[in-house]
């Protein structure tokens, strides 16, 4: 799927001003801040896009990681993989503020067949947040070719089949397949840009899909430079 091209203004890009017929700039997008953090997200439309190009909308919003290490087992590496900003993953690295949402189909469609989760991660330095990168890149690998058990709450176990964990353009990512009790392929991804990762969890019943990665990225886009 091809990620959806991103406005050139968005978020704080630089504004041409004229004076005396010389183009100038304002100057570099402003720093992202816990209060701004959130209008990092991509709009539920653009994620649809990735994802299937159907519908999907906002089925929960917050602003702290989820917790799913109960029912995870193989450690850290093996927790991120399962799924997006984990607070097991980021306890003791350094971030400040973060900001995540939920998309699925709409409660009404007859069939629920994608699912994405897209937060964003604020670290106090871009130092901090390239180290958490380095160390999520060894930990991912760490869970790679192994099968994954995961046990939700009041609900079947889950089986899933890792796979190889690579990095395209500053995006690592990983796969993962369901081999019962139904057969959902998911996609991790995890990206840096400044003080802000982006980690991403897109999921399709149909097949493999490559979503993640590209929301990660248009997301990544919408920070600015560095």
């Amino acid at each position: 799927m091809m990620a959806a091209l991103l406005s050139l203004t968005v978020l704080g890009a630089g504004c041409a001003t004229t004076t005396e017929g010389a183009a100038t700039w304002a100057g570099p997008a402003p720093a992202i801040t816990a209060n701004t953090l959130a209008g990092l997200l991509l709009p539920a439309a653009q994620v649809a896009a990735e994802l299937s190009g159907g519908d999907v909308l906002v089925t929960r919003q917050v602003t702290a990681p989820w917790d799913d290490s109960a029912g995870i087992t193989g450690g850290v590496g093996c927790l991120a993989v399962a799924g997006a900003a984990q607070r097991g993953v980021y306890d003791n690295t350094g971030w400040t503020a973060m900001q995540g949402q939920v998309l699925r189909e709409p409660p009404a469609a007859p069939d629920w067949a994608h699912f994405a989760t897209q937060a964003v991660v604020l670290f106090q330095t871009p130092p901090a947040a390239q180290e958490f990168f380095a160390r999520s890149r060894q930990t991912w690998a760490d869970c790679s070719g192994r099968d994954l058990n995961y046990t939700p709450p009041l609900a079947p176990q889950q089986l899933w089949s890792i796979g190889p964990v690579s990095v395209h353009n500053d995006v690592l990512t990983v796969s993962r397949e369901q081999r019962s009790p139904q057969r959902w392929s998911c996609q991790r991804a995890l990206t840096v840009n400044g003080t802000v990762a982006v980690d991403v969890e897109a999921c399709a019943l149909q097949g493999p899909t490559s979503a993640a990665s590209a929301i990660a990225r248009a997301i990544a886009e919408r920070i600015g430079p560095a």
